[in-house]
């Protein structure tokens, strides 16, 4: 769970990808790298630092307040409440997450366009989440296990959906009837860690861009184009996880292909990147690359070459102020739809977080996001009108939104967005407006 975003955007990463790394500490035990993400957003407090919150301790116990509103008045990580006890290493937990959008068009399809996730004009109930993991602790010197389960349940979980998973090799649905509603295994691998090592074998999240799949880990309930339309959702491979210094963490691993688990014809495909976070936290910077065989060529087989990068930074501008920049480019040769020629796309996010209290945040994103040649942006859903785009142009949007975390288990996201389009076409309001205003507002229970 994200509840305070003065963690830095590549340190939340490197938990993320190295989540069941094992560290050799000084004092001879194990941590995951997750558990020094948070350690280290931990440790003013925990050496009487800058809060002043002497009292609060390493721990996080109730002397800090973490059974009161508002995480306590230190505003420090306090653990949710879970409804299953961990077993051993085994844990199950999850969440509810559940909002409104409110599209000023009222259009007749109730779809807002491209936009995605929250695409509908209406009330969904976007994911039913539960996660079954072992963490793969070990000892110096030693081998730990480990892996996880991801189910999906709801209305996103057709953004997740993977070629010969959820899906036949041709696309057809297996055991989803194309309604709004539907069920994905976006993740299902096993871990394994030797001291610095961690690695996945298994169908898992991709470790590309800011943004991510699962609600508790955005600030935002909508979602930038760059996430959906510029880059993967998962990959099925090996990835492995190497902490070189406190500071610098490299990944690389090989795929088969952008959201594929069993294709037609398997391409085997690289993926790769550092992340690196300088001593205090205040700046970090992530690195990532994809490169492969992917469908959509003008070959006999369907198939074509596409790269794509991204780059995120992000800076601890104040105590209370986050900056966070990223910047992707994707392009793909001999592209059927394109007549076989070259296309590309390319874009630019920026988010500003600001820490109000220790029960709200405030924050904006801007995005420019191109699709050069009408390859990439298009509604996902059947029956969506901008599913019959390529759209030839840029796309952008600013966002405005809060978040309210009454307690650790409850996170409250209100918004407002404004999207407008330049470029050849209309792909708002039923493919007749070039711009779109929307307010949403969701809520993410955990348990």
């Amino acid at each position: 769970m994200k509840v305070r975003w003065l963690l830095s955007a590549a340190t939340a990463m490197a938990a993320f990808v190295g989540g069941a790394t094992a560290i050799c500490a000084e004092d001879g035990e194990s941590y995951r790298i997750s558990d020094v993400a948070i350690a280290a957003a931990q440790k003013d407090d925990a050496k009487g630092g800058k809060d002043g919150c002497d009292s609060c301790g390493a721990d996080k116990s109730d002397a800090c307040g973490c059974e009161s509103s508002c995480k306590g008045s230190c505003g420090d990580i306090c653990e949710p409440w879970r409804l299953f006890p961990s077993v051993g290493q085994t844990t199950i937990t999850g969440w509810a997450a559940a909002g409104a959008t409110v599209n000023a068009d009222s259009p007749g399809s109730r779809y807002n366009g491209p936009v995605s996730f929250n695409d509908r004009d209406e009330v969904q109930v976007n994911q039913l989440y539960a996660v079954i993991e072992r963490e793969a602790y070990s000892s110096c010197d030693t081998i730990g296990f480990g892996g996880r389960i991801d189910v999906l349940f709801g209305t996103d979980y057709i953004f997740t959906q993977a070629v010969g998973l959820e899906t036949t090799r041709s696309g057809a649905p297996k055991w989803n009837n194309r309604s709004h509603y539907g069920l994905a295994l976006p993740q299902a691998y096993a871990e394994f860690t030797y001291n610095d090592l961690g690695v996945k074998v298994g169908h898992f999240y991709t470790i590309i861009g800011h943004e991510v799949v699962t609600a508790p880990d955005n600030f935002f309930y909508s979602h930038a184009y760059t996430m959906q339309y510029g880059e993967p959702f998962t990959h099925t491979g090996v990835l492995a996880t190497y902490d070189y210094s406190d500071s610098l963490q490299v990944v690389a691993g090989v795929h088969n292909g952008w959201d594929n688990f069993d294709a037609v014809t398997e391409r085997a495909g690289f993926i790769g990147g550092a992340f690196w976070t300088n001593c205090d936290e205040s700046v970090s910077l992530a690195a990532t690359l994809t490169s492969g065989h992917e469908q959509g060529g003008v070959a006999a087989n369907g198939y074509s070459d596409r790269t794509m990068y991204s780059l995120v930074g992000s800076f601890q501008v104040s105590d209370n102020l986050q900056y966070i920049i990223q910047h992707d480019n994707g392009w793909q040769d001999d592209f059927a739809a394109n007549g076989g020629a070259r296309v590309e796309w390319y874009g630019l996010n920026q988010y500003l977080i600001y820490t109000i209290n220790e029960c709200w945040a405030a924050g904006a994103r801007f995005e420019w996001f191109r699709d050069d040649d009408g390859a990439r942006v298009a509604g996902v859903r059947a029956g969506n009108p901008a599913a019959t785009g390529g759209w030839e142009g840029s796309f952008y949007e600013v966002t405005a939104g809060l978040n309210w975390t009454p307690c650790s288990n409850i996170i409250v996201r209100p918004e407002v967005r404004w999207d407008w389009f330049n470029g050849v076409g209309n792909p708002y309001d039923g493919n007749t407006k070039q711009e779109q205003f929307t307010a949403a507002l969701d809520a993410i229970i955990l348990f």
